[in-house]
Protein backbone atom coordinates (compact mmCIF):
# COMPACT_ATOMS: atom_id res chain seq x y z
CA UNK A 1 0.00 0.00 0.00
CA UNK A 2 1.45 3.39 -0.79
CA UNK A 3 1.87 6.32 1.37
CA UNK A 4 -0.77 8.75 1.60
CA UNK A 5 -0.70 11.46 -1.04
CA UNK A 6 -0.07 15.14 -0.36
CA UNK A 7 -3.57 16.08 -0.36
CA UNK A 8 -4.22 13.54 1.83
CA UNK A 9 -1.64 14.39 4.78
CA UNK A 10 -3.66 17.91 4.55
CA UNK A 11 -6.93 16.51 5.11
CA UNK A 12 -5.69 14.84 7.77
CA UNK A 13 -3.68 17.77 9.49
CA UNK A 14 -6.91 20.10 8.92
CA UNK A 15 -9.34 17.80 10.81
CA UNK A 16 -6.65 17.13 13.30
CA UNK A 17 -6.95 21.03 13.67
CA UNK A 18 -10.48 21.17 13.68
CA UNK A 19 -10.32 18.90 16.51
CA UNK A 20 -7.81 20.33 18.43
CA UNK A 21 -9.84 23.67 17.85
CA UNK A 22 -13.57 22.52 18.75
CA UNK A 23 -12.12 20.87 21.82
CA UNK A 24 -10.01 23.49 23.42
CA UNK A 25 -12.87 26.11 23.02
CA UNK A 26 -15.10 24.00 24.42
CA UNK A 27 -12.97 23.53 27.60
CA UNK A 28 -11.81 27.10 27.88
CA UNK A 29 -15.03 28.94 26.76
CA UNK A 30 -18.28 26.63 27.22
CA UNK A 31 -16.58 24.24 29.97
CA UNK A 32 -16.95 27.84 32.64
CA UNK A 33 -20.17 29.07 31.55
CA UNK A 34 -21.75 25.90 32.17
CA UNK A 35 -23.39 26.87 35.45
CA UNK A 36 -25.22 29.72 33.26
CA UNK A 37 -27.42 26.51 31.49
CA UNK A 38 -28.49 25.14 35.09
CA UNK A 39 -26.00 22.31 35.93
CA UNK A 40 -22.44 22.02 35.31
CA UNK A 41 -22.90 18.83 32.76
CA UNK A 42 -25.33 20.38 30.07
CA UNK A 43 -22.51 22.12 28.96
CA UNK A 44 -20.26 19.23 27.74
CA UNK A 45 -24.09 17.01 26.79
CA UNK A 46 -24.32 19.89 24.44
CA UNK A 47 -21.18 19.95 22.96
CA UNK A 48 -20.89 15.67 22.78
CA UNK A 49 -24.22 16.22 21.00
CA UNK A 50 -23.51 18.44 18.47
CA UNK A 51 -20.29 16.71 17.45
CA UNK A 52 -21.96 13.62 16.82
CA UNK A 53 -25.48 15.30 14.73
CA UNK A 54 -21.99 16.72 12.65
CA UNK A 55 -20.91 13.25 12.47
CA UNK A 56 -24.27 11.60 11.77
CA UNK A 57 -25.08 15.01 9.07
CA UNK A 58 -22.23 13.16 7.36
CA UNK A 59 -23.56 10.03 6.86
CA UNK A 60 -26.76 11.35 4.96
CA UNK A 61 -27.17 9.85 1.59
CA UNK A 62 -26.89 13.07 -0.70
CA UNK A 63 -23.40 13.22 1.27
CA UNK A 64 -21.91 10.27 0.84
CA UNK A 65 -23.12 10.21 -3.05
CA UNK A 66 -21.97 13.65 -3.69
CA UNK A 67 -18.22 12.58 -2.23
CA UNK A 68 -18.24 9.44 -4.03
CA UNK A 69 -19.47 10.62 -7.55
CA UNK A 70 -17.45 13.31 -7.89
CA UNK A 71 -14.31 11.39 -6.04
CA UNK A 72 -15.32 9.02 -9.70
CA UNK A 73 -15.30 11.60 -11.90
CA UNK A 74 -12.16 13.48 -10.35
CA UNK A 75 -9.58 10.76 -10.86
CA UNK A 76 -11.01 9.59 -14.21
CA UNK A 77 -9.78 12.92 -14.89
CA UNK A 78 -6.14 12.12 -13.45
CA UNK A 79 -6.81 14.50 -9.98
CA UNK A 80 -6.48 13.71 -6.55
CA UNK A 81 -10.04 13.83 -5.00
CA UNK A 82 -8.46 13.14 -1.24
CA UNK A 83 -9.54 16.34 -0.29
CA UNK A 84 -13.23 16.58 -2.06
CA UNK A 85 -14.91 15.82 1.15
CA UNK A 86 -13.00 18.10 3.02
CA UNK A 87 -14.00 21.05 0.95
CA UNK A 88 -17.80 19.44 0.93
CA UNK A 89 -17.95 19.43 4.55
CA UNK A 90 -16.22 23.25 4.81
CA UNK A 91 -18.72 24.75 2.33
CA UNK A 92 -21.80 23.01 4.43
CA UNK A 93 -20.72 24.11 7.43
CA UNK A 94 -20.07 27.58 6.54
CA UNK A 95 -23.79 28.10 6.13
CA UNK A 96 -24.49 26.34 9.42
CA UNK A 97 -22.10 28.62 11.30
CA UNK A 98 -23.39 31.80 9.50
CA UNK A 99 -26.99 30.72 10.37
CA UNK A 100 -26.28 29.92 13.87
CA UNK A 101 -24.22 33.26 14.41
CA UNK A 102 -27.06 35.14 13.88
CA UNK A 103 -29.58 33.29 15.79
CA UNK A 104 -26.98 33.72 18.27
CA UNK A 105 -26.56 36.79 17.63
CA UNK A 106 -30.39 37.45 18.24
CA UNK A 107 -31.29 38.24 14.78
CA UNK A 108 -35.47 37.98 15.19
CA UNK A 109 -36.62 37.77 12.29
CA UNK A 110 -33.96 34.59 11.36
CA UNK A 111 -34.94 32.78 14.80
CA UNK A 112 -38.86 33.03 14.13
CA UNK A 113 -38.36 31.67 9.88
CA UNK A 114 -36.03 28.98 11.30
CA UNK A 115 -39.32 28.20 14.22
CA UNK A 116 -42.06 28.16 11.68
CA UNK A 117 -42.89 25.45 9.24
CA UNK A 118 -44.94 27.69 7.45
CA UNK A 119 -42.60 30.71 6.76
CA UNK A 120 -40.75 31.89 3.84
CA UNK A 121 -37.35 30.83 4.62
CA UNK A 122 -39.26 27.33 5.51
CA UNK A 123 -40.69 26.77 2.52
CA UNK A 124 -37.95 27.89 0.23
CA UNK A 125 -35.18 25.69 2.03
CA UNK A 126 -37.88 23.00 1.71
CA UNK A 127 -37.35 23.09 -2.26
CA UNK A 128 -33.75 24.63 -2.66
CA UNK A 129 -32.59 21.84 -0.46
CA UNK A 130 -33.40 18.64 -2.19
CA UNK A 131 -33.78 20.86 -5.41
CA UNK A 132 -29.97 21.37 -5.60
CA UNK A 133 -28.61 18.11 -4.03
CA UNK A 134 -31.19 15.82 -6.21
CA UNK A 135 -30.08 17.89 -9.56
CA UNK A 136 -26.68 17.64 -8.81
CA UNK A 137 -26.49 14.02 -8.41
CA UNK A 138 -28.36 13.11 -11.32
CA UNK A 139 -26.19 15.33 -13.39
CA UNK A 140 -23.29 13.52 -11.80
CA UNK A 141 -24.65 10.30 -12.50
CA UNK A 142 -24.72 11.51 -16.11
CA UNK A 143 -21.05 12.31 -16.07
CA UNK A 144 -19.89 8.82 -14.99
CA UNK A 145 -22.48 6.99 -16.92
CA UNK A 146 -20.85 8.55 -20.31
CA UNK A 147 -17.70 7.55 -18.80
CA UNK A 148 -18.52 4.50 -18.02
CA UNK A 149 -19.81 3.55 -21.54
CA UNK A 150 -16.72 4.36 -22.79
CA UNK A 151 -15.24 1.61 -20.40
CA UNK A 152 -17.34 -0.68 -21.23
CA UNK A 153 -17.02 0.03 -25.07
CA UNK A 154 -13.37 -0.69 -24.36
CA UNK A 155 -11.85 2.80 -24.92
CA UNK A 156 -10.62 2.43 -21.07
CA UNK A 157 -11.45 5.74 -18.50
CA UNK A 158 -11.09 8.51 -20.24
CA UNK A 159 -14.02 10.75 -21.80
CA UNK A 160 -14.26 10.12 -25.31
CA UNK A 161 -14.26 13.02 -27.85
CA UNK A 162 -16.87 13.84 -30.74
CA UNK A 163 -20.35 12.36 -30.32
CA UNK A 164 -23.78 14.57 -30.51
CA UNK A 165 -25.58 17.78 -28.86
CA UNK A 166 -25.84 15.31 -25.24
CA UNK A 167 -21.97 14.05 -25.39
CA UNK A 168 -21.04 17.93 -26.00
CA UNK A 169 -23.45 18.73 -22.83
CA UNK A 170 -22.27 16.33 -20.76
CA UNK A 171 -18.26 17.27 -21.51
CA UNK A 172 -19.24 20.36 -20.63
CA UNK A 173 -20.73 19.69 -17.79
CA UNK A 174 -17.90 17.17 -16.93
CA UNK A 175 -15.21 20.11 -17.42
CA UNK A 176 -17.11 22.58 -14.88
CA UNK A 177 -15.90 20.21 -11.88
CA UNK A 178 -12.21 19.80 -12.77
CA UNK A 179 -10.86 20.73 -9.31
CA UNK A 180 -12.01 19.38 -5.33
CA UNK A 181 -12.04 22.79 -3.95
CA UNK A 182 -15.14 23.09 -5.74
CA UNK A 183 -16.92 20.69 -3.82
CA UNK A 184 -17.10 24.09 -1.42
CA UNK A 185 -19.46 25.99 -3.39
CA UNK A 186 -21.39 22.57 -3.96
CA UNK A 187 -21.31 22.30 0.15
CA UNK A 188 -22.58 25.37 0.40
CA UNK A 189 -25.16 25.27 -2.04
CA UNK A 190 -26.46 21.86 -0.15
CA UNK A 191 -25.81 23.86 3.29
CA UNK A 192 -28.79 26.31 2.35
CA UNK A 193 -31.35 23.99 2.93
CA UNK A 194 -32.24 23.72 6.38
CA UNK A 195 -34.04 20.74 5.11
CA UNK A 196 -32.26 17.93 7.50
CA UNK A 197 -33.05 16.79 10.78
CA UNK A 198 -29.76 17.51 12.03
CA UNK A 199 -29.26 20.66 10.63
CA UNK A 200 -32.68 21.94 12.17
CA UNK A 201 -31.53 20.09 15.63
CA UNK A 202 -28.64 22.31 15.60
CA UNK A 203 -30.17 25.10 14.96
CA UNK A 204 -32.13 24.64 17.84
CA UNK A 205 -29.28 23.77 20.08
CA UNK A 206 -27.32 26.81 19.50
CA UNK A 207 -30.72 28.73 19.69
CA UNK A 208 -31.38 27.37 23.10
CA UNK A 209 -27.49 28.21 23.94
CA UNK A 210 -27.61 31.68 22.66
CA UNK A 211 -30.05 32.76 25.15
CA UNK A 212 -28.25 31.39 28.02
CA UNK A 213 -24.49 31.76 27.19
CA UNK A 214 -22.01 34.53 26.16
CA UNK A 215 -22.00 34.63 22.03
CA UNK A 216 -18.71 33.59 21.92
CA UNK A 217 -19.40 30.74 24.40
CA UNK A 218 -22.68 29.43 21.89
CA UNK A 219 -20.74 29.41 18.88
CA UNK A 220 -18.63 26.31 20.21
CA UNK A 221 -21.68 24.82 19.07
CA UNK A 222 -21.78 24.95 15.61
CA UNK A 223 -17.93 24.36 15.42
CA UNK A 224 -18.39 21.36 17.03
CA UNK A 225 -20.68 20.24 14.51
CA UNK A 226 -18.73 21.25 11.91
CA UNK A 227 -15.78 19.24 13.08
CA UNK A 228 -17.88 16.16 13.12
CA UNK A 229 -19.10 16.06 10.03
CA UNK A 230 -15.42 17.60 8.24
CA UNK A 231 -13.74 14.77 10.19
CA UNK A 232 -16.09 11.82 8.80
CA UNK A 233 -17.02 13.39 5.04
CA UNK A 234 -12.93 14.15 5.20
CA UNK A 235 -11.91 10.40 5.77
CA UNK A 236 -14.69 9.19 3.47
CA UNK A 237 -12.78 11.08 0.47
CA UNK A 238 -9.51 9.86 1.23
CA UNK A 239 -11.12 5.99 1.32
CA UNK A 240 -13.24 6.69 -1.19
CA UNK A 241 -10.07 8.27 -3.65
CA UNK A 242 -7.92 5.55 -2.58
CA UNK A 243 -10.26 2.79 -3.86
CA UNK A 244 -11.00 5.44 -7.22
CA UNK A 245 -6.99 5.24 -8.30
CA UNK A 246 -6.44 1.41 -7.51
CA UNK A 247 -9.45 0.94 -9.91
CA UNK A 248 -8.05 3.15 -12.86
CA UNK A 249 -4.48 1.67 -12.71
CA UNK A 250 -3.78 -0.56 -15.15
CA UNK A 251 -7.34 -0.41 -16.45
CA UNK A 252 -6.72 -3.67 -18.73
CA UNK A 253 -5.85 -5.75 -15.84
CA UNK A 254 -9.11 -4.47 -13.45
CA UNK A 255 -11.22 -2.98 -16.00
CA UNK A 256 -14.63 -5.53 -14.78
CA UNK A 257 -14.27 -4.51 -11.33
CA UNK A 258 -13.35 -1.00 -12.66
CA UNK A 259 -17.12 -1.31 -14.04
CA UNK A 260 -18.67 -2.83 -10.85
CA UNK A 261 -17.16 0.01 -8.67
CA UNK A 262 -18.66 2.57 -11.33
CA UNK A 263 -21.93 0.99 -11.57
CA UNK A 264 -22.44 0.98 -8.04
CA UNK A 265 -21.65 4.39 -7.78
CA UNK A 266 -23.99 5.56 -10.69
CA UNK A 267 -27.10 3.80 -8.97
CA UNK A 268 -26.66 5.47 -5.70
CA UNK A 269 -26.71 8.92 -7.40
CA UNK A 270 -29.26 7.92 -9.12
CA UNK A 271 -31.55 6.14 -6.75
CA UNK A 272 -30.59 9.46 -4.30
CA UNK A 273 -31.66 11.72 -6.91
CA UNK A 274 -34.58 10.77 -7.99
CA UNK A 275 -35.75 10.21 -4.27
CA UNK A 276 -35.00 13.75 -3.60
CA UNK A 277 -36.43 15.43 -7.01
CA UNK A 278 -39.97 13.25 -6.70
CA UNK A 279 -40.11 14.27 -2.95
CA UNK A 280 -39.73 18.22 -4.33
CA UNK A 281 -42.28 17.24 -6.89
CA UNK A 282 -44.97 15.88 -4.33
CA UNK A 283 -44.32 17.99 -1.73
CA UNK A 284 -43.88 21.26 -3.41
CA UNK A 285 -45.36 21.34 -6.72
CA UNK A 286 -48.39 19.13 -5.82
CA UNK A 287 -48.03 16.42 -8.22
CA UNK A 288 -50.36 13.11 -7.82
CA UNK A 289 -48.75 11.30 -9.88
CA UNK A 290 -48.74 7.42 -7.75
CA UNK A 291 -45.30 6.28 -8.96
CA UNK A 292 -43.93 9.51 -8.35
CA UNK A 293 -45.40 9.47 -4.35
CA UNK A 294 -44.51 5.95 -4.26
CA UNK A 295 -40.96 7.07 -4.78
CA UNK A 296 -41.25 10.14 -2.63
CA UNK A 297 -41.91 8.08 0.50
CA UNK A 298 -38.81 6.05 0.26
CA UNK A 299 -36.81 6.25 3.22
CA UNK A 300 -33.12 7.29 2.84
CA UNK A 301 -32.04 7.98 6.63
CA UNK A 302 -30.06 4.36 6.65
CA UNK A 303 -28.79 4.76 2.90
CA UNK A 304 -25.59 6.61 3.41
CA UNK A 305 -24.37 4.39 6.06
CA UNK A 306 -25.78 1.33 3.39
CA UNK A 307 -23.32 3.06 0.88
CA UNK A 308 -20.14 3.13 3.04
CA UNK A 309 -20.74 -0.21 3.80
CA UNK A 310 -20.40 -1.08 0.20
CA UNK A 311 -17.45 1.28 -0.20
CA UNK A 312 -15.56 -0.29 2.45
CA UNK A 313 -16.16 -3.67 0.97
CA UNK A 314 -14.65 -2.46 -2.29
CA UNK A 315 -11.54 -1.56 -0.49
CA UNK A 316 -11.22 -4.71 1.64
CA UNK A 317 -11.42 -6.49 -1.79
CA UNK A 318 -9.29 -4.03 -3.79
CA UNK A 319 -6.70 -4.94 -1.33
CA UNK A 320 -7.35 -8.36 -1.28
CA UNK A 321 -6.51 -8.22 -4.89
CA UNK A 322 -3.52 -6.19 -4.42
CA UNK A 323 -2.16 -8.46 -2.08
CA UNK A 324 -2.63 -11.39 -4.65
CA UNK A 325 -0.63 -9.88 -7.28
CA UNK A 326 3.07 -9.06 -6.62
CA UNK A 327 3.97 -5.84 -7.99
CA UNK A 328 0.68 -4.09 -7.87
CA UNK A 329 0.17 -1.86 -5.14
CA UNK A 330 -3.36 0.06 -3.29
CA UNK A 331 -3.32 3.22 -3.32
Amino acid sequence: MRRLTPAARGVLLTIALMLGVSWTLMALVLVPNEASLGTTATGVGMAVTAFLLGMRHAFDADHIAAIDNTSRKLTDDGKDASSVGLWFALGHSTVVVVAVGLVTAGVGALTAQLGSDDSSLALFTGVWGPSVSSLFLLAMAAVNLWILGGLVRGRGDRHSSGGGPVSVLIGRLSATLDAPWKLFVVGLLFGLGFDTASTIAILVLAGGAGAALPWQAAMVVPLLFAAGMAACDGLNSIVTASIYRWSVDRPGRRRAYNIALMSISISVALVVGVVGMCGVLVDSVGVGWAPARAIAETNLDGFGFVIVAMLLLAWALSWAMSRRRRGVSFG
